[in-house]
């Protein structure tokens, strides 16, 4: 096997019921809304949730939420507000492929606090941060897959400004312009990445970072999770797997694997910030794993 695939699947068979039970773990509350299948009915829920300063909506199984106009702006479902948690099994909610507008699918305000479950994020398209997801406040992830979203700005899966918290989750396909194919992570903010894997991102801009993740002085964790070939793919771009500029990353039982980046180091860079490397593998990472990279990684070699 693999050995980046290996490190994806340690954790993840029981994942299905942890996931399950953070879920189901909920405070005494206003009965969970059954939305119907449609963006319509969607849009509406949230506004009824946030209006009454929080909600469980739990949506129509197997159903794709098709989102062709923005509710405002770059904003193809009403910003959080409130504390609203989105129950799936096996749904999406995507951009329509007739869709004309750019937009992002979901975008939670400072002070807004969301948490997904059994479900994808996918085709969103902003020029603004966050091609899939924009958070400022809290967001929770989990068995959530993020998928071919992009953006002219930073983080084409997720742009984090906030503090986000992913399990069983994966990050894919997603593209950036700026930085952070995968997830962007602000200054100040707070990633926990757990069991999750970050596959397939991009970074394209010229002189770009982190076609995995960009962490911009904020604190990223990594446990039993993966990043594997993403790229960062721009003239004079590096850190294809995870680019730190100040703030501090630290990845524990992770692999950073077969990643790519135009400028050395393919695999990690640090400029300015703290990288601690916990039985963590990189490996296999072009043009090199760390070497080039302004400030030391300890514990990565070439």
């Amino acid at each position: 096997m693999n050995p980046r695939r290996k490190f994806q699947l340690i954790g993840l068979a029981s994942a299905g019921m942890v996931a399950s039970a953070l879920m189901t773990a909920t405070p005494a509350a206003a009965q969970p809304v059954l939305v119907p299948c449609s963006a319509t009915a969607l849009q509406a829920a949230i506004t009824a949730a946030n209006t009454a300063g929080s909600g469980e909506l739990l949506l129509t199984p197997g159903c794709t939420y098709s989102i062709t106009t923005p509710v405002t702006g770059e904003d193809g479902l009403p910003q959080i507000t409130g504390d609203i948690r989105v129950v799936g099994s096996g749904d999406t909610i995507t951009r329509a492929p007739s869709a004309t507008a750019t937009f992002r699918l979901l975008d939670v305000a400072s002070g807004g606090k969301l948490t997904l479950g059994g479900l994808t994020v996918s085709g969103g398209n902003p020029t603004g941060d966050g091609g899939g997801i924009s958070n400022a406040g809290i967001l929770t992830l989990n068995a959530v897959q993020v998928t071919k979203n992009s953006t002219g700005g930073n983080g084409g899966g997720v742009a984090n400004t906030g503090t986000l918290n992913t399990f069983a989750t994966r990050i894919t396909d997603n593209t950036a312009t700026t930085g952070g194919g995968g997830i962007f992570n602000g200054s100040s903010a707070t990633a926990a990445l757990r069991a999750s894997s970050l596959d397939d991102n991009t970074t394209t801009g010229a002189n770009s970072q982190g076609g995995g993740i960009l962490n911009h002085g904020g604190s990223v964790t990594g446990d039993l999770s993966s990043l594997g070939s993403n790229s960062a793919t721009g003239a004079g771009s590096s850190g294809g797997g995870i680019a730190t500029v100040g703030g501090t990353v630290r990845l524990t039982l992770d692999a950073v694997t077969d990643n790519h980046a135009t400028t050395a180091p393919g695999g990690i860079l640090n400029n300015g910030g703290t990288v601690s490397l916990v039985l963590t593998g990189v490996f296999d990472n072009t043009p090199t794993n760390c070497a080039g990279s302004p400030s030391p990684v300890p514990g990565c070699f070439h």
